[in-house]
């Protein structure tokens, strides 16, 4: 049986005019026994044709915030750049996917966009709005804070229900969940640290960076290794 095809919408260095991708993201999928599939972003009507292509998607995380627009809200100063062109490109492979029932992992920002596409909101800056910081120093990859995972949940399943040690890496965070979409982990301090829709066999989303600090604790590998095993069982 080939390996399931999943796909990775690539960053846009516009400096250098290079498209990029940490390789933490395709090794993930990779070593979980799926193929990463770089999905070039461009015009937002050619997101079907790639999701044509993909047994399975990954939106993965980049340095610059969704438009507060999106979500019903006025730019607050504290928000970051943000990049249009990629978050409509990827808003339309999320909507397509969701509707295709294609499994789906969103890391970071990219949890924050599922979010959002179902109609959720987030906090601009959680320091400005909570007085709480949730971006740690280097070394990025490290644990710096623990989890709580909700029993009996897809996410709980796939990493345990035990607290769970994460890295690190935003300033923004899900103020309030969109239509059918579960909250599966909080921070201590109550910040919003994964998410899942119970109504798709696999849509699950999560604010750490797991192929990053998978090194450091290997229960978030489970999360790669269950998205390419429900592409599997698309595939068949």
């Amino acid at each position: 049986m080939r390996r399931p095809r999943i796909g990775i919408p690539l960053d846009l260095d516009p400096v250098r005019g290079r498209y990029e991708l940490p390789r933490t993201y395709a090794d993930a999928v990779r070593d979980a026994g799926g193929l990463p599939l770089p999905l070039c972003y461009g015009d937002a009507s050619i997101a079907g044709a790639y999701l044509a292509l993909c047994d399975g998607l990954v939106l993965p995380g980049g340095d610059f915030d969704i438009e507060p627009e999106r979500y019903g809200e006025a730019r607050r100063p504290a928000c970051g750049p943000s990049r249009p062109e990629r978050t409509a490109f990827e808003w339309a492979l999320v909507e397509a996917a969701l509707a295709d029932r294609l499994p789906v992992l969103g890391v970071c920002g990219g949890m924050q966009l599922m979010d959002v596409v179902r109609g959720g909101r987030l906090h601009q800056d959680l320091g400005e709005e909570l007085g709480v910081s949730h971006e740690q120093p280097p070394p990025k990859d490290l644990p710096s804070h623990e989890v709580r995972v909700v029993p009996g949940t897809l996410l709980a399943r796939l990493v345990g229900d035990a607290p769970l040690p994460v890295n690190s890496t935003h300033h923004q965070a899900v103020s309030r969940a969109g239509e059918g979409v579960l909250v599966t982990a909080r921070a201590p301090d109550g910040v919003v640290e994964a998410l899942e829709l119970p109504d798709l066999p696999f849509a699950v989303g999560v604010q750490w960076h797991p192929e990053a600090v998978g090194r450091h604790e290997p229960r978030h590998l489970g999360l790669y290794r269950g998205l390419v095993q429900a592409a599997r069982e698309r595939v068949r």
